[in-house]
């Protein structure tokens, strides 16, 4: 690859410094100029030991190699998507690209050797999204091509052999072109944490960019299976389902969509929640409950 364009890596963090270091660590790996990498992270309000690691880390990467590194400290913890807004927001004029990760992805040596010369070829792509896989078993899948059927408000998952392109890729791992930055600005803090990449990624295919999901690379993700199941994790899952819904469907998909949602799939979450508890969680259905009604109410934000 003879065109290496400069790329700012972002990552939001909050107490998790050791998944954090080795990612930094796996980016002090990549077969990539390092001169041509800048990495940002966007500090949560983690606990004094937490940064005191990190920066200790930082401090001995950057004194092995010529990488700009940059760590903003926060005093609130702002969540994922408010915390990539506001990293876009500061993006580095240099940039043409972004590399917008969680702080618990492992990166291969080959991501940027892998990935750019896809943009080269094809000027309407706008975002790329790698293969990730559970850290722990890296022949399992964890996330594939994300679809969205606008008129039932359904999500699928698709394991796909080759690379094609699809409505989302997941946020943990996603190289931006700075052009879609531009035009349709970063993500949309409403959402706090879950289903913004969802949304950014179907704003930027209505202006006319291709979304793309490349299982030539593999991204190690420290995720669980199912993903978590805490009560502000449901809460925001079930909220931003409707916000996706509401700021991106047509009107007639847009009421058909919320329409299944009141009549089948709020039913269907809570038979979901009695059969995983054995019995009926009091507080479970109060917080699917509580989600629904913001969502249709649009209470945006950190509400948890």
């Amino acid at each position: 690859m003879d065109f290496k364009p400069h790329i700012s890596i972002l990552i939001p963090t909050r107490n998790n410094e050791k998944d954090l270091i080795d990612c930094l660590d796996s980016i002090g790996h990549l077969d990539y100029p390092f001169d041509k990498i800048e990495i940002v992270i966007w500090d949560n309000n983690s606990r004094q030991e937490s940064k005191d690691k990190v920066k200790n880390f930082l401090s001995n990467m950057t004194n092995e190699k010529p990488i700009q590194v940059e760590l903003i400290e926060h005093d609130d913890n702002y969540g994922v998507y408010t915390s990539r807004d506001g990293l876009f927001k500061q993006l580095n004029r240099q940039a043409q690209f972004v590399l917008s990760i969680d702080d618990d992805v492992i990166l291969p040596s080959n991501i940027f050797t892998e990935l750019i010369p896809f943009f080269e070829r094809n000027d309407s792509i706008g975002i790329i999204g790698p293969e990730t896989v559970f850290d722990d078993n890296p022949s399992e899948v964890a996330h594939g091509a994300g679809f969205v059927n606008q008129w039932l408000g359904r999500y699928t998952d698709v394991e796909a052999k080759q690379a094609m392109e699809c409505d989302y890729v997941i946020g943990c791992c996603m190289l931006i072109k700075r052009d879609v930055i531009k035009e349709i600005g970063g993500f949309d803090r409403d959402y706090y944490t879950s289903h913004g990449e969802v949304d950014f990624c179907l704003k930027a295919k209505n202006k006319g960019y291709k979304i793309l999901y490349y299982p030539g690379v593999k991204v190690k993700h420290r995720v669980e299976r199912g993903g978590t199941k805490t009560p502000e994790r449901m809460y925001y899952v079930f909220r931003n389902k409707l916000f996706v819904i509401k700021k991106n469907f047509s009107l007639p998909q847009k009421w058909i969509s919320l329409t299944l949602y009141l009549l089948f799939w709020l039913p269907k979450s809570i038979i979901g929640s009695i059969r995983r508890n054995n019995r009926f969680d009091f507080q479970e259905i109060k917080i699917i409950l509580k989600a629904m009604a913001d969502g249709w109410l649009n209470r945006t934000g950190r509400r948890m």
